[in-house]
């Protein structure tokens, strides 16, 4: 039985990693932190080692004969120096064991965020080899982080050192994730929601259960190794359509503003020129803007042809085990209040 090790494990998509490895028959070798909340991966198949990306001393023993790594572990929060420990830091501890256990490979999860998307034109497709993003000191520390350590995945990979293949998802979402994207707009403890409108804008959303069959794509097809995939939903949904099918369901009381893009895009001019003659950091800068705004589509002919996949589940019933997932938990909540 070939085993698996998956960092991340009890993160939102790495939850669901390891609960479509062990239903395929893989063993699943889960590493967990002593204060993570491993409820519901108490199955059969499945090992728990407690240590930290940041910690190589506490991988050694995660890496003893496994065939497969999943490394789904990033910083998503915190300060930026916390999330280079997570992000660059635990990827550069994973490749150091991965050149170790030559044997083993490497399934990286890394992001569309990694792209320079300001400066394109609108509804440009961009494919694999689109420009990578050169001031990513301007999109903030997740962006950042993510592309340094993809590009440590990619100098691995190029030197021969580490078999890996390298997965660019859109935003994902689905039950248990964070379901109000920031490409969206911004909302106010889910009572507010402010959506900012761009005529021809496309959500690049990728359902979760979606991504993990591309993990598990590009973990078992030999093809893969070297290559780099992005992984985003065909199905077409522009904000509206998000708004009215999912979120106003989610949060039926909740206020719903749109704002025209370029209305929006004026009010951030001014709020950072005004921060500028401050000498402080904008709230939001245009480039920031700008590159989660501009409406560029993601070609996924690359994993379709090369690992024949599949989205396997629509919007549509994407959005209903969403929202029956999101009713479970409010009435689980609702149960245990005295």
């Amino acid at each position: 039985m070939k085993k698996v090790l998956v960092t991340g494990a009890t993160g939102f998509l790495g939850r669901r990693v390891v609960l479509q490895l062990v239903e395929q028959g893989f063993a699943v070798r889960a590493l967990v932190r002593q204060t993570s909340n491993i409820q519901g991966l108490h199955l059969p198949g499945v090992e728990f080692v407690y240590g930290d990306v940041t910690n190589l001393g506490s991988l050694q023993l995660a890496f003893t004969d496994i065939d497969y790594v999943i490394h789904a572990a990033a910083g998503t929060s915190g300060t930026e120096e916390q999330m280079r420990r997570v992000t660059i830091e635990g990827t550069r501890n994973i490749l150091d064991l991965c050149r170790r256990s030559a044997a083993c490979k490497l399934v990286y999860i890394s992001s569309c965020s990694v792209y320079g998307i300001a400066g394109q034109p609108d509804s440009a497709l961009l494919d694999e080899s689109a420009p990578l993003e050169a001031q990513p000191q301007l999109r903030g520390a997740y962006s950042l982080t993510k592309l340094e350590a993809e590009k440590l995945v990619t100098a691995a990979m190029e030197q021969g050192d580490v078999i890996a293949t390298i997965l660019r998802p859109g935003t994902i979402y689905g039950p248990g994730g964070e379901n109000y994207t920031p490409m969206v707009g911004f909302s106010l403890k889910n009572k507010l929601f402010v959506v900012i409108d761009r005529k021809g804008f496309v959500l690049p959303l990728v359902y979760v259960d979606n991504l993990v069959d591309a993990i598990i794509l590009a973990m078992t097809a030999d093809s893969s190794s070297g290559q780099v995939y992005h992984v985003v939903d065909t199905d077409q949904v522009d904000k509206k359509t998000y708004m009215n099918t999912f979120i106003r369901k989610l949060h039926p009381g909740a206020v719903c503003l749109y704002f025209p893009y370029k209305l929006f895009a004026a009010i951030v001019a001014v709020q950072e020129k005004v921060f500028g003659v401050l000498r402080r950091e904008p709230v939001i800068s245009m480039y920031r803007l700008e590159s989660s705004q501009n409406p560029v589509v993601y070609d996924v002919a690359k994993i379709k042809s090369e690992l024949g996949w599949e989205p396997g589940v629509g919007f549509g019933e994407a959005v209903e085990e969403t929202l029956k997932f999101c009713l479970a938990q409010s009435t689980q909540r609702s149960q245990r209040k005295p």
